[in-house]
């Protein structure tokens, strides 16, 4: 194989030219902007301004392709997740985990850190180039418009000229602003209507300067959509730093801009006291900055039958997922390696359909990310599912979710015992299948709660009271999921072990 192009040097587009690099004799990035010379926010990243945390599934990804960028962060100021004092509080109490529950060491730093460290790494890689201030204008298809053969490009900047990049391989790894859709609309192809998730969410992020030595906490406040009570959390960056992000979706009132009007709504969160009390000793930075999204889309390009070999695509060009749940980076990772494996199995087995099998078995690794984090947005009003597809077993799940998330916090604040709080920790991170987590020993288990409204609106939903049938009715209500584990994956899972909670 000899030349691969990705569209995009964000983090998707990074990773996913260090793994074409073992694969392609020549790797080309093209990237819009120009990349600062420190660790600063990029103008063609309107979303990194805010905070971002990798979950371990993704940061084992990372750390495979460009390995001992979890030290070098953390060498560079970056908080390692060991460090890491876990607070959580919804209505049902608060959590305080003491230990990182992962036994594999994450940095929480800024997307800009993150960013610049992977860039200086690909930097060093002799196959692989970077093009910045340029435009890709087009695809370059054969004769007969079954496959890409390259990209047409434009600078954008001194004479702005126009050239043709010719590829065996061509990614689109450029985010939410992709062009995907208006090139293969340009080649006659019918592109099928995407999945749409309507959220209009909103959120504001804060920055602090820490002045004195304060715990190292991450503060978790979880939402009540019911109740209007939004989404907050507290955490930790580089260069003694702090940010706060306030989150709701729905298109109700979005968290302020206002600094008062924004320092007024922290008293509305679960963990209002805890966080009030941090930003005492926390001088503000600058004002709050909004960040407002009105849909998430999952495209399925794997449906079409004439999709030109010699293409692929990845990250939010892909599927895009509401950023307040962390799995945005995690996804680009799981795709970007999904892409490694076809091509490894290439080389044994050529495939001659092999970008659509690729979009099929990506389809496959994303769809719990998807389903999960659309099952947790829906619960506020307004929130929408559109689209000629099904979303499977949405009001079930979250009342099963209710119910199994008061059950972990009353285990692990009275009993001591967090297995139930720890198992939702792994799904949520995309290491846990969700089969592991709504199974019939699990729905025994929280079914004990003295006839709970939560209890009972469960049981309403179970529709079924004979325990050995529940299997069964649960194989019926929520998506049998197809998520490919690997031996790494099962290996981390193997060394995951709950951490002593206390409440």
């Amino acid at each position: 194989m000899k030349k691969a192009v990705v569209i995009g040097a964000g983090i998707a587009g990074l990773i996913t030219a260090r793994m074409l690099a073992d694969y392609y004799e020549e790797v080309c990035v093209i990237e819009r902007d120009e990349f600062p010379s420190e660790p600063n926010n990029r103008q063609g990243v309107p979303q990194s301004f805010h905070p971002h945390r990798v979950q371990p599934r993704g940061a084992l990804i990372m750390e495979h392709y460009f390995p001992g960028c979890n030290d070098e962060l953390i060498e560079l100021g970056a908080i390692s997740s060991h460090d890491e004092k876990l607070i959580v509080t919804n209505k049902y109490g608060t959590l305080v985990n003491k230990e990182d529950p992962s036994s594999f060491k994450i940095a929480s730093s800024s997307r800009a850190l993150l960013e610049w460290v992977l860039r200086k790494r690909i930097q060093n890689i002799p196959n692989i180039s970077l093009l910045t201030s340029m435009e890709v204008t087009g695809l370059i298809v054969s004769e007969d418009q079954h496959a890409v053969t390259g990209i047409y490009t434009k600078e954008r900047s001194g004479e702005k000229r126009e050239d043709q990049l010719p590829a065996d391989m061509v990614i689109d790894a450029s985010g939410r602003s992709s062009k995907l859709i208006r090139w293969l609309d340009k080649l006659g192809l019918n592109v099928p209507e995407p999945e749409v998730l309507k959220v209009s969410l909103g959120y504001s992020t804060r920055y602090y300067k820490i002045k004195s030595s304060i715990p190292n906490e991450f503060v978790m406040s979880d939402s009540d959509p019911e109740q209007g009570i939004r989404a907050g959390i507290f955490m930790r960056i580089e260069d003694d730093i702090a940010g706060l992000i306030l989150f709701n979706a729905g298109g109700d009132e979005y968290p302020s801009t206002q600094p008062e009007e924004f320092q007024e709504q922290l008293k509305h969160l679960f963990a209002s006291d805890k966080i009030v009390k941090l930003m005492e000793q926390l001088e503000p930075l600058q004002g709050p900055r909004g960040y407002r999204i009105s849909e998430s889309i999952r495209q399925h390009f794997e449906l079409m039958e004439d999709w030109p070999s010699g293409l692929l695509v990845l990250g939010d060009a892909f599927c895009n997922f509401d950023p307040i749940h962390g799995q945005g980076i995690t996804v680009a990772a799981i795709e970007a390696e999904t892409i490694g494996k076809s091509l490894e199995a290439q080389r044994l087995h050529p495939d001659p359909q092999f970008e659509r099998n690729v979009l099929l078995r990506m389809q496959q690794a994303i769809d719990p990310a998807w389903w999960l984090s659309s099952v947790a947005d829906l619960r506020w009003r307004g929130v929408e599912h559109g689209g000629p597809y099904e979303l499977k077993g949405v009001d079930f799940a979250q009342k099963y979710i209710n119910l199994f998330t008061k059950q972990a916090m009353k285990k692990a604040t009275q009993e001591q015992d967090n297995h139930l709080f720890f198992m939702q920790f792994l799904m949520n991170a995309l290491i846990l299948p969700p089969s592991e987590y709504f199974k019939a020993d699990v729905l025994n288990m929280i079914l004990n709660d003295n006839g709970s409204e939560e209890e009972i609106e469960l049981r309403a939903a179970l529709s079924v009271q004979d325990p050995d049938l529940y299997q069964q009715k649960l194989n019926e209500i929520i998506p049998l999921f197809q998520l490919e584990y690997d031996e790494e994956i099962k290996k981390l899972l193997e060394t995951l072990q709950p951490a002593s909670f206390n409440g």
